[in-house]
């Protein structure tokens, strides 16, 4: 349960619950911002006041008429006009007849009738003009009574005055409270945003190693646990780059020591057999021994690609480049290939061009390159009786006519050497591009754009 009351989930709905909770307060908080300031802080409005002490005022003169004629009646009224001169007045005597009217311009009955009476008063209940009606005297029956309206603005704002104001102040009141609450949702999301952002810089902002650097946890909701899962995938990235990193240490030394341990018996097996060979007269005995040393050459190859693959991969291997005349490079790789290209009956088409082409490789590497190459079409392209080394302004192409290079068991020999060709080709910073089929094989070495 504290788990959950620290998540993001829970502090979104505490925000709506907040949200929802405003709308209820909003009424009653309106009501005492509209009204109570009106009621508390009313100040009188000379000669008139407010509208209860007016109306007091009313009650006490007519109470004060107790007994009185009807000329005082009519002279009292024209002397409360003259205190009040925009407030109309009449009074009514005893048998409900109309006695006198001061500044009053609506026409009134004669005679009062008790359902005109209650009506009028029902009319004039807290509406505008205000009114005001108040028997004579202690005793209502026999007097009559006299009545008073002016309009509000005379007397200050009344509770009635300010229903529409209310509606405003309420309006605005609900859109604060939105407006607050957007803000709010603004600023969560924000937040939420900034940390996530902050996260996604973490992964891409990478280390020498190509793993990212860990973050340090904002809080303990989903997003803290984001970014403990975050540091704890890149704690187990470097134990497993570590371990790959000591498994390869260890895989790069076998290699090396098993290609030693190799070539000691590999030397004692070819001594041997150069030592029995003058004894060997037989065609047949000659043809196996030179089957053998055969074997022997290709085993070792192998061994010598296995180690050279092995120090490429552990970037251990010399690379020395150096501005190199292509054109010549490829005459004299051709010329020393030219005898085993012959004795397996292999046509040589040698094109290069008459201007010199210069690229920034490494000699040793560039002739590897083109040993592993020419070594792969006489071992198993010899069939298609062509070879063609062709040189242009940024392309060298080693071609035949052989069966391609499909993955059949006679081939697998090959893979190791197209390897090391593909590595020292990338490490040169040159393309390698291979095309094949049943018609033969297309290998292109293109100088990048880079170096031209």
């Amino acid at each position: 349960m504290k788990k959950w009351l620290k998540s993001l989930q829970a502090k979104y709905l505490l925000l709506i619950l907040l949200a929802f909770l405003a709308l209820p307060i909003s009424f009653p908080f309106v009501s005492m911002v509209v009204y109570l300031p009106a009621t508390l802080l009313e100040e009188p409005n000379e000669p008139y006041g407010n509208h209860s002490t007016f109306e007091a005022r009313w009650n006490k003169e007519a109470d004060a008429l107790s007994g009185a004629e009807d000329e005082q009646v009519s002279a009292r009224l024209y002397e409360l006009y003259e205190e009040f001169p925009d407030a109309s007045m009449f009074w009514v005597n005893e048998q409900g007849e109309t006695m006198e009217t001061v500044n009053y311009e609506d026409s009134l009955p004669e005679q009062w009738s008790s359902s005109y009476t209650v009506q009028f008063m029902k009319n004039n209940y807290d509406n505008d003009p205000f009114t005001v009606v108040s028997f004579i005297g202690e005793s209502e029956e026999n007097q009559g009574f006299m009545v008073v309206q002016l309009d509000r603005e005379f007397i200050g704002p009344p509770i009635t005055q300010l229903s529409s104001f209310y509606n405003y102040v309420f309006g605005a009141v609900i859109l604060l409270f939105m407006s607050v609450f957007v803000f709010l949702s603004w600023l969560f999301f924000k937040k939420f945003h900034k940390r996530l952002v902050r996260l996604q810089d973490a992964m891409e902002r990478k280390g020498e190693a190509g793993i990212p650097f860990p973050v340090k946890r904002s809080n303990d909701d989903e997003i803290g646990q984001l970014e403990e899962s975050f540091n704890h995938m890149i704690h187990e990235l470097e134990e497993s780059r570590q371990r790959e990193q000591q498994e390869e240490k260890i895989r790069r030394e076998l290699i090396a020591n098993l290609s030693h341990d190799l070539r000691t018996p590999l030397t004692t097996i070819r001594a041997a057999l150069n030592g029995v060979s003058p004894e060997v007269t037989s065609e047949q005995g000659r043809n196996k021994l030179l089957s053998v040393n055969n074997k022997i050459d290709y085993v070792s190859e192998l061994i010598d690609n296995l180690f050279s693959f092995t120090l490429l991969t552990g970037k251990k291997y010399p690379y020395h480049p150096e501005k190199m005349e292509m054109n010549r490079f490829i005459r004299e790789t051709a010329a020393h290939w030219y005898p085993a290209l012959e004795e397996h009956e292999i046509e040589v088409d040698v094109q290069t061009l008459d201007t010199p082409i210069y690229w920034n490789v490494d000699p040793k590497w560039m002739e590897r390159v083109f040993d592993n190459l020419l070594q792969n079409l006489v071992r198993y392209a010899s069939d298609g009786r062509y070879a063609g080394l062709v040189v242009t302004h940024d392309t060298i192409t080693v071609e035949d006519n052989g069966p391609g290079m499909e993955r059949t068991a006679d081939r697998q020999g090959a893979g190791i050497g197209l390897s090391i060709v593909e590595l020292m080709t990338r490490e040169m910073n040159v393309k390698l591009a291979i095309e094949t089929n049943k018609q033969g094989t297309k290998v292109n070495i293109t100088k990048k754009d880079a170096d031209a």
